[in-house]
């Protein structure tokens, strides 16, 4: 099992998560709202509105995940990153390859 996280604008969170979610490539997203993000772009900081995402997925899908998620992705430059999980419970591993069929 991977995580597979990113962060989003607000607003545009619910769209990145349910075409994600219809593609199959995550059992299941955590939209968590982080209110104020503030970050170095084209030379000075910025604030936004954003949401970090962690997508719960198979190892074996994190490639395509990243591709979907840049191709549905309103930045260009994208924070998208992986987290191995070593273990994972039985019941729930059996159920994230169910959801990932």
């Amino acid at each position: 099992m991977r995580l597979v996280l990113t962060t989003c604008p607000s607003k545009k969170t619910k769209e990145l998560v349910d075409k994600v979610l219809k593609s199959k490539l995550a059992g299941c997203v955590l939209d968590i709202c982080l209110c104020d993000s503030k970050f170095w772009w084209e030379g000075k900081i910025n604030k936004a509105k954003e949401n970090l995402m962690v997508f719960k997925t198979r190892d074996d899908l994190v490639e395509k995940l990243f591709d979907k998620i840049k191709e549905l992705h309103p930045y260009n430059v994208p924070f998208i990153g992986e987290i191995e999980i070593k273990k994972v419970n039985e019941e729930y591993s059996k159920w994230l390859k169910e959801a990932t069929k």
